[in-house]
């Protein structure tokens, strides 16, 4: 499944570590970028928030919904000291996966 193998080149792409909290919405982890092996933070066990969570969400020029989080961060994320920075979002079906840097 599509779905399936996005979440396994996530794999390949971060290494998950230690728990770092769990809340509400689910468990967030420590983790390694593999490319350079920057420290981040990652949602474990891969698995995130839903538009159907009662987030808010955006529409964007391709029809598509992004949750607010997202938009925002990625708009303050560069060049804005003491914001955590974005490094990659993914989108599966009914999911969201934020990869920020964990400091």
């Amino acid at each position: 499944s599509p779905a399936g193998k996005a979440q396994e080149a996530l794999q390949e792409r971060y290494r998950l570590g230690w728990l770092l909290g769990s809340g509400g919405f689910g468990s967030v982890c420590s983790g390694t970028r593999m490319a350079d092996s920057a420290p981040v933070r990652l949602p474990e066990p891969w698995n995130s928030i839903s538009p159907t969570d009662g987030i808010v969400v955006l529409p964007q020029p391709n029809s598509t919904l992004v949750p607010l989080e997202i938009v925002l961060l990625d708009k303050v994320c560069t060049g804005c000291a003491g914001v955590i920075q974005l490094l990659e979002w993914v989108e599966l079906p009914n999911k969201f996966f934020l990869m920020v840097e964990h400091l």
